[in-house]
């Protein structure tokens, strides 16, 4: 990773890891967590060796977390590996879940950040403690062709127009598991 590549989206530099802003941010506040370790591509090339850098990563998405959250509090955040990253280079994704982006334009977007195809950091970790290896569940190549379902309610919408309508309203709570599971960063 060269950070001085990415000199107008670049927040930190650790030894392990650069943050920036998403490119294409799929909420008000997307930042990525990149891993600076070379050949490391996908959580598919993740073994026992990495948990370290793993907790690492995720330490720092979190630090990240807090310092959005002091500039607004009503954010909540979730932090997360796409099963096939759209980018090289292993990227941990720190994403609030209003979803409030024009870039956010199509059901790949959606499902991307809404259904198994992104796994939690926490889980990640603890599959590799328990594991090992991460392991991918085959749906991963089918993202496009669920139903675009909202994030809190599960009601399924039409189109991604509507869906961008209905979150904006909706109330529900979050689904429970990822509640309890401490998948989810709220301002404390």
């Amino acid at each position: 990773m060269h950070p001085e590549q990415h000199i107008d989206t670049l927040l930190q530099v650790t030894q392990e890891a650069v943050v920036l802003h998403d490119k294409f941010p799929k909420g008000r506040k997307h930042l990525l967590v990149v891993s600076r370790q070379e050949g490391l591509d996908c959580v598919k090339d993740l073994n026992r060796s990495h948990i370290q850098l793993l907790k690492n990563l995720q330490a720092l998405g979190e630090e990240w977390v807090q310092n959005l959250l002091n500039e607004d509090q009503s954010l909540v955040f979730r932090l997360g590996y796409h099963s096939e990253p759209s980018m090289r280079q292993l990227h941990l994704h720190v994403i609030s879940q209003d979803f409030d982006s024009p870039s956010l334009k199509n059901k790949k977007h959606w499902n991307s950040f809404t259904t198994s195809f992104f796994r939690d950091s926490k889980a990640t970790i603890e599959e590799l403690e328990t594991t090992g290896r991460v392991q991918l569940y085959g749906d991963e190549h089918s993202i496009q062709n669920l139903e675009l379902r909202c994030h809190r309610c599960q009601s399924t919408q039409g189109n991604i127009a509507r869906l961008k309508q209905h979150i904006r309203m909706c109330k529900a709570p979050f689904p429970s598991d990822l509640v309890h599971k401490g998948y989810l960063y709220t301002w404390k």
